[in-house]
């Protein structure tokens, strides 16, 4: 049981510092850019068609410009 309780905490330790969900932030910090001063910003809008994998149907999104 422990050997499985370290093999968890492994993989979710690995998970932890891949940056999955923080690296856009430490980009920012790095290059001394405040967010409100960046020229474009992206937001994801639904597509208006699915795809289809293994039997499951899911929503397909596109990165475009934010409206002002």
């Amino acid at each position: 049981m422990k050997k499985v309780n370290k093999l968890a905490f492994a993989v979710i330790a690995a998970i932890g510092v891949s940056g999955c969900a923080s690296t856009q932030v430490g980009d920012l910090s790095r290059d001394g850019a405040a967010p409100a001063q960046v020229a474009e910003q992206k937001v994801s809008r639904a597509l208006p068609s699915y795809g289809s994998r293994g039997g499951y149907r899911y929503r397909r999104f596109a990165a475009v410009a934010a409206q002002s």
